[in-house]
């Protein structure tokens, strides 16, 4: 019995050791799954983490990116206005500085244009000092060209032409035998060239006034710029005579076809006369003629470049 027995106890106690290796084994392979179970969540929430902080700073620098962006955007911006308003300002003053521009030019051509009239005037004085004679014929003055024009405008031929320039000066400028309005605009050595004051035409046209050289020389100037050739009118000089006396004189004359003739400018009722006709009355001496193109000075024998007429003589 007790034989008995004992097997039995034996038994039981290796049951029982070998359910405890069997729970000690589970508990080894729980523990084991549990510790495999926490690493892999321990590592699974670190990759999250990482991830996560790997997104922040994607999403911090993206939003850095984006506000520099931003920031920089608003700096163009900000000149894009800046260059606007100085273009809106430069455009304001575009118009006055056209103006300005403008006056300057005009001031400039003014300018030009004295200088131009300096330039002429100095150039004549240096030809009146030569005592020509032939610089008094001033085919290109604008001012006796557009007196021409004027005077000719309804005129269709040279011939009617010469007729209504002879009727302007005859009627329009005043005769006087002296006492010019401004003989002091020439130097001396202009005055020199003969007791008198000899005018330009311009001078004659602007002052209406005139003795028998002045408006001889208006009448030979209008009537070349009218068209007629210098072979055809000349400004004569010499001595006329007259019951009573004698006086020297200037007069004009011109070839009308084969016919020479004589325009008396002094004398506000008289026509021009054929140049024998004129002779017979007035028996003149004379002693030179000029216009434009040539001189003649009869009483010394010399022309065109010999010696200036007219210093000895006295012209009414």
């Amino acid at each position: 019995m007790m034989s008995t027995q004992s097997e039995c106890c034996g038994g039981s106690t290796t049951r029982n050791t070998g359910e405890g290796d069997i729970v000690n084994k589970r508990l080894v392979l729980l523990i084991a799954g549990l510790a495999t179970v926490m690493i892999v969540f321990m590592g699974t929430t670190y990759q999250y983490y990482t991830l996560q902080q790997e997104e922040h700073t994607k999403s911090f620098s993206i939003t850095e990116e984006t506000q520099k962006v931003t920031d920089e955007v608003a700096s163009i911006e900000s000149e894009l206005q800046e260059t606007e308003q100085k273009i809106i300002e430069t455009e304001n003053r575009i118009p006055l500085e056209q103006q300005r521009q403008a006056e300057l030019q005009q001031q400039i051509d003014e300018l030009d244009s004295q200088k131009s009239v300096l330039e002429s005037e100095v150039s004549l004085q240096k030809k009146i000092l030569t005592k020509d004679p032939r610089v008094l014929i001033t085919t290109d003055d604008p001012v006796v060209i557009e007196k021409v024009e004027e005077v000719t405008r309804l005129c269709r031929t040279t011939e009617e032409k010469q007729q209504a320039i002879f009727e302007y000066v005859r009627k329009e400028i005043e005769y006087v035998t002296e006492g010019n309005p401004k003989e002091w605009k020439y130097p001396k050595e202009f005055l020199a060239f003969k007791f008198d004051f000899w005018q330009l035409p311009r001078e004659t046209i602007e002052w209406r006034k005139g003795d028998c050289e002045d408006r001889s020389i208006l009448l030979c100037a209008m009537m070349r710029i009218a068209g007629v050739p210098a072979s055809d009118v000349k400004v004569v000089l010499g001595v006329v005579h007259f019951p009573g006396g004698q006086s020297g004189h200037a007069w004009i004359e011109f070839k009308m076809g084969d016919t020479w003739y004589a325009l008396e400018s002094t004398c506000a009722s008289c026509n021009y006369f054929e140049q024998d006709l004129y002779y017979s009355f007035y028996t003149p001496d004379i002693w030179g003629w000029f216009n434009d193109k040539e001189y003649h000075d009869l009483k010394s024998d010399n022309s065109s470049s010999g010696t200036p007429i007219g210093r000895e003589i006295y012209y009414i």
